[in-house]
């Protein structure tokens, strides 16, 4: 058997950030061999980890001698290189030494280009529905939409390039006033609307999420998504939101940890004096832009409508998040139903990344 075909183990080199340690976790969970190497002192990422093996740095005389030694040793196949310098040095070694080891992957230069290529071709497939969505009036640039969903990706959540573009386009027409979310996950749609009611000048953004496993689970949807309510940690949820809100303005944005019902209570009541955790939101307690994605069940939905639609104000925009669900049909009796019941006010109405969008007349019919 030829030393190609016993090689079997991966070797991550240099181990000492979080590409390394993101690679050696999908590795190992996948039943992929894995070996740690770095040249750097204590204090590295790769400092810490109790099975590190030492090489020489790249440069040294003595590298190639421990590099080879190790990759025998290890049954070494497969080479991961995290750093450009690494990954560059490490291919021509590799070419220079006819040595059977698959150095896996871009460089890392190589992968921020193409990573940045394919976000700019996803900002100019989706730049035409953005317009469209945002009718006569100007809307973002082909920089600001790729800057968006730039940000919005690094956030857990499941609203897709569709309904963020569409997001991103109806902001443009609304009025001035106050913007709404009705469950906030980690804040993916929550960071897409501040930005975007910051960019249009429309008004202030609150945020209403209760965190808690009881108000989470959707009792009309099957056991099987119930049951995902388990494997969150609500407190990580609340702390994971906050820290994703970290890179835009705080003043103009503030939230209630409170079920859909209560925190309209404490909106109706007390709109201007509703505090975000540095400074005091002036809320006007008529809303510009709301979007409803709390508890899916179909009674929970229609309540959230009931509550917050009557503060809608004329040209506003309501998201109805999931209309489209593979889990239940809440949201779309629910709309069906507002578009029914409500036809006559509504001014535009479509569908675009599973959500259904509405706007309200500028003016009564």
């Amino acid at each position: 058997m030829s030393d190609a075909q016993t090689a079997r183990a991966t070797l991550v080199f240099p181990a000492v950030n979080e590409a390394a340690e993101a690679y050696v976790t999908a590795a190992r969970a996948r039943g992929e061999e894995t070996i740690c190497a770095a040249s750097v002192t204590d204090g590295e990422i790769a400092g810490v980890r109790d099975d590190l093996h030492r090489l020489p740095p790249i440069y040294d005389e003595q590298f190639s001698e421990a590099f080879l030694a190790l990759a025998a040793a290890q049954s070494v196949g497969r080479l991961f290189c995290p750093v450009a310098s690494v990954h560059d040095f490490m291919a021509r070694f590799i070419d220079s030494q006819n040595l059977a080891i698959q150095l896996i992957g871009q460089s890392p230069i190589r992968q921020q280009v193409e990573q940045h290529r394919r976000l700019m071709a996803r900002a100019r497939r989706l730049l035409p529905l953005v317009e469209q969505c945002a009718g006569p009036v100007p809307c973002l640039s082909l920089l600001d939409v790729a800057g968006v969903l730039r940000q919005a990706s690094q956030i857990y959540g499941e609203s897709n390039d569709d309904k963020l573009a569409a997001m991103m386009g109806i902001m443009a027409s609304a009025p001035p006033g106050d913007v709404i979310e009705i469950g906030t996950l980690m804040g993916r749609s929550a960071f897409v609307l501040l930005y975007l009611a910051w960019r249009y000048r429309v008004g202030p953004v609150l945020t209403v999420d209760p965190w808690r496993a009881d108000n989470a689970v959707q009792r009309r949807s099957p056991q099987a998504l119930q049951t995902l309510v388990d494997e969150w940690d609500f407190e990580v949820m609340r702390e994971g939101f906050f820290v994703n809100m970290v890179p835009l303005r705080a003043d103009d944005h503030s939230h209630l940890r409170l079920p859909s019902e209560e925190a309209f209570t404490v909106y109706a009541q007390d709109s201007a004096r509703t505090y975000s955790a540095s400074s005091k939101v002036a809320y006007s307690g008529q809303i510009a832009a709301i979007h409803i994605d709390g508890n899916h069940d179909h009674d929970l939905v229609g309540k959230d409508c009931r509550l917050w639609l009557g503060r809608m104000l004329p040209g506003s925009w309501l998201i109805l998040d999931d209309y489209i669900w593979a889990h239940g049909d809440g949201p779309y009796r629910v709309g069906n139903d507002l578009l029914r019941e409500q036809g006559k006010r509504i001014a535009r109405a479509f569908v675009c990344g599973k959500a259904l969008f509405v706007q309200w007349q500028h003016q009564p019919r």
